[in-house]
């Protein structure tokens, strides 16, 4: 799991954040103005990824977050089962378990193809790896 550190004043929505060991997705910041007696704010609100729990949390804004490194690649799928995905990875060939994506459209996307076996030899998934998990984020056909 690689993270690095950054100040939170920094970040903007769209930006990833790890909070309690979850990474999450920045849907907007906030920074009030420093008081009489202490320094500036910044109110982030948050969408966990992969339990999609909002978080709301304030910061001093010389603060230094969490931010998740992402892995980005593409796999084909080896086989769909009612608990899991099989996947593999089309550039170093390593198999993984995939739980099922919250996303309503791709999981529609794949409980076709694990009705339709046939059209998962030309099916590809885009893969997310971050905070030690791995998400299907896309699912298209060549």
């Amino acid at each position: 799991m690689s993270i690095r550190r950054t100040e939170i004043q920094k970040l903007k929505a769209g930006q990833y954040i790890m909070i309690d060991e979850e990474p999450c997705i920045i849907k907007s910041t906030e920074r009030s103005k420093s008081g009489k007696h202490g320094h500036a704010k910044v109110r982030v609100v948050c969408v966990g990824i992969f339990d999609n729990n909002k978080r709301s949390l304030t910061f001093p804004s010389g603060s230094m977050v969490d931010i998740p490194e992402i892995v980005k690649g593409n796999a084909q799928i080896n086989f769909i089962e009612d608990t899991s995905i099989n996947i593999m990875d089309l550039e170093s060939y390593e198999s993984m378990d995939v739980d099922w994506p919250e996303d309503e459209d791709l999981k529609s996307k794949l409980k076709v193809l694990q009705g339709n076996p046939d059209k998962i030899s030309t099916t590809q998934v885009e893969y997310w790896q971050l905070a030690g998990k791995t998400l299907i984020n896309r699912v298209f056909s060549n």
